[in-house]
């Protein structure tokens, strides 16, 4: 499981007893962000305009997995309360339409964008720890993946001590020149109060602007944030629609949590076989407790039903996330293999001496 913006919403299914607490994965008031993230020079990252969420149309899923894993100290976990809904009818016949529900479609951002340099203050200073010499000449010349490297370095405490005021600074250089990985781990220092007061709100905007670049997890965890509603309350409408984004591009946890909401009808219309489709995508991945609720599920699906929904399960597909919405350029090798930088000094060459020649006798 990706815990690093991943959350499951923890249910008993069938039984009419209450929803327990859901588990997240990484992971918004209205008012101006005062939260003080580090910053270069006492300035704090600007935090992005917010942004309504868009949605997106159903795409067959399958099994995916993520390359960019967040520090684990930033991957704790929120809770989230679902409430309980009537007992689970018997239920009817549904056709291949109904099993994934009609849903506009979200407009793709442009993708392959060319990064910005990063913003380093000329005084700005790297301990050799942090890594070698081609790596710290880089994100000091304003390299934005190399400045997005050393903030995960900091975050995770590779090669230094873990410094959370050092990762958002130079996660925020990175964001700024356009690092979308480095927009996502930003939302997840604010939405944790890592080295930053916590501030959702803030949290939220960054989350939005990595989900329009692509970004599943941060799709994921505008759920997260949309089903947990803090002081605002829980919109499951909204958290349904940023699940199945996430869902329709692998996300897991994603889908075990669409499976929840459709089987109980919150946020979406109840349908068991859509419920049936997102637990089996769930339990493909590995998800032990999607195993026991996609078969809670099939129980209450007539034959017509479970075989539509087997159907689809088949013809699923999980839509591609652009490459630069969850990868960061690096030399071949990784940043500790790459060759130093051309123009760096050498040592001096020995002076050669001359062969002495043989005495006469």
């Amino acid at each position: 499981m990706i815990v690093l913006s991943t959350f499951k919403m923890a249910m008993t299914l069938l039984d009419g007893s209450s929803i327990p607490a859901l588990p997240a994965m990484e992971n918004s008031s209205e008012q101006a962000p005062s939260a003080q993230p580090p910053a270069d020079d006492g300035a704090k990252p600007a935090a992005p305009a917010p942004v309504m969420p868009s949605l997106t149309s159903p795409t067959p899923i399958g099994r995916q997995s993520f390359n960019s894993s967040a520090p684990s100290a930033s991957d704790g976990t929120a809770s989230v309360e679902i409430p309980q809904a009537t007992a689970m009818p018997f239920a009817s016949p549904v056709t291949g339409s109904d099993i994934t529900g009609t849903i506009p479609t979200m407009l793709a951002g442009p993708t392959g964008r060319k990064l910005a340099t990063a913003q380093i203050p000329p005084t700005e200073r790297l301990p050799d720890a942090i890594g070698g010499p081609a790596l710290r000449a880089a994100a000091l010349k304003g390299d934005p993946s190399a400045a997005y490297e050393i903030g995960l370095r900091y975050a995770e405490g590779k090669g230094v001590a873990a410094n959370f005021d050092e990762a958002a600074k130079w996660y925020d250089r990175a964001a700024q020149a356009g690092v979308v990985p480095a927009i996502f781990r930003l939302g997840t220092l604010y939405e944790k109060g890592l080295s930053v007061k916590k501030d959702v709100d803030i949290a939220r905007r960054y989350y939005m602007q990595a989900a329009e670049r692509g970004n599943a997890k941060a799709m994921h965890n505008l759920a997260v944030l949309d089903a947990d509603g803090g002081s605002k309350g829980a919109n499951y409408g909204n958290a349904s629609q940023w699940f199945r984004k996430a869902a329709d591009r692998g996300v897991a946890d994603s889908q075990f949590n669409l499976g929840i909401l459709y089987a109980r009808g919150i946020g979406v219309e109840q349908n068991l076989a859509e419920s049936f489709k997102w637990f089996s995508l769930a339990a493909a991945q590995g998800d032990a407790d999607a195993v026991r609720k996609r078969d809670d599920i099939a129980k209450r699906l007539d034959p017509q039903s479970l075989a539509a929904a087997k159907l689809a399960i088949q013809t699923f597909t999980p839509e591609p996330q652009p490459d630069d919405a969850v990868n960061v350029a690096s030399p071949a090798g990784g940043w500790d293999s790459a060759p130093a930088q051309a123009g760096a000094a050498k040592p001096a060459a020995k002076p050669v001496l001359p062969k002495r020649t043989a005495a006469a006798h």
